[in-house]
């Protein structure tokens, strides 16, 4: 059985260190920053594509992705420099990492709590599709 979906660890950047301790980013500004990258990549299909955020802090972000979806989420953001409407400066986003498997997802020790649970959803998601 194939997974659902797609795992990525998303850190926003402006690639510069003095000006990424000064850079915070918000889940606003994060989704903000997904929505006009979708949209300008992939136009009213790219607004389409849902995604959801499981864990967010400061410029680093968990998001869960649609398999289907995932090719088209992981160009547009990539590809994607924000303007200064955003920010006060230009932001783009990394792929940390790119798992199917949410057990093979590394995460901090901070992150274990929201971790574990999102793979005990996908372990019922499983059950129920069985």
């Amino acid at each position: 059985m194939s997974k659902e979906w797609c795992y990525y660890e998303l850190k926003i950047t402006s690639q510069s260190p003095s000006l990424d301790k000064e850079t915070l980013i918000d889940t606003i500004t994060l989704k903000r920053f997904i929505s006009m990258a979708l949209q300008k990549y992939h136009g009213l299909f790219g607004q389409g594509i849902e995604y959801s955020i499981m864990n967010h802090h400061n410029q680093t972000a968990f998001i869960k992705v649609s398999q289907i979806d995932k090719s088209c989420f992981a160009s547009a953001v990539t590809l994607y420099v924000s303007t200064e409407d955003l920010y006060d400066h230009p932001l783009v986003a990394l792929l940390e990492q790119e798992t199917s498997d949410i057990k093979t997802l590394s995460v901090r020790k901070d992150d274990q709590l929201w971790w574990k649970r999102e793979c005990e959803e996908e372990e019922e998601e499983e059950e129920d599709a069985i």
